[in-house]
């Protein structure tokens, strides 16, 4: 059985933002000790699961990597704003990819409670020459996206903004590479348009479909009941 709910991956360059992308909720990163964001006052969400972060930044305490703080929407600002810590500057590298996994996968489960559809992500754990590489977030971000495709009730665009079109086309090939080499099997759809890559995840098999001629994401629909 196909479910209809899919994520969507798309990969678009940052200044799009505000122009001809307005997501519902925007991700960006953190450091542990609140210092990467723009200065604001945090309107702490204390439901699904988020008590702990309320109570550390209550008791001004550095936040462990791998949660997220969130940001209601405002008169001044139209969209969700999830702060993913998952740098803590102290050390070098500041970031590791299995906290971007975790904050990333937080962020998207909440998302979709919470009824959100589009929801736009800078690349974290990236920070100059200190954080994670190219591969690492990439990876990171496969792990996270093919976790919760696992599970996933209701539809999701996810968008990756990038600052230039060449490290766009990089990670869109980086992608493709890590979806095929966790391929089960191959096949196009029936009218021949669309390649489609099998992942068995869980109990689910992932249809990774990809969109010929495109450097961007790809589509993940959930499919139940492996035999």
């Amino acid at each position: 059985m196909t479910h209809q709910s899919a994520l969507r991956l798309d990969l678009d360059l940052v200044d799009s933002l505000g122009r001809r992308l307005h997501p519902e909720a925007v991700v960006v990163q953190e450091d542990r000790n609140l210092v990467l964001a723009a200065p604001t006052i945090l309107d702490l969400d204390e439901e699904y699961d988020l008590d702990a972060a309320y109570r550390a930044v209550s008791a001004h305490r550095p936040l462990p990597q791998g949660r997220y703080l969130l940001l209601r929407p405002s008169p001044e600002r139209s969209y969700w704003t999830y702060q993913a810590v998952v740098h803590d500057l102290e050390l070098n590298p500041t970031c590791r990819p299995g906290d971007v996994r975790r904050s990333l996968s937080a962020v998207l489960a909440d998302a979709v409670r919470r009824g959100l559809r589009t929801v736009s992500v800078e690349p974290l754990g990236m920070l100059a020459d200190r954080g994670l590489s190219t591969d690492e977030m990439v990876e990171a971000f496969d792990a996270a996206i093919l976790e919760l495709s696992a599970r996933l009730m209701e539809p999701l665009r996810l968008v990756l903004l990038l600052g230039d079109l060449g490290t766009l086309e990089e990670v869109s090939h980086r992608l493709r590479s890590l979806v095929l080499r966790k391929a089960s099997r191959s096949f196009r759809t029936v009218n021949g348009d669309a390649a489609v890559v099998e992942v068995r995840r869980e109990d689910s098999r992932l249809h990774v479909r990809f969109v010929p001629g495109s450097l961007s994401g790809y589509m993940v629909t959930r499919v139940s009941n492996v035999a």
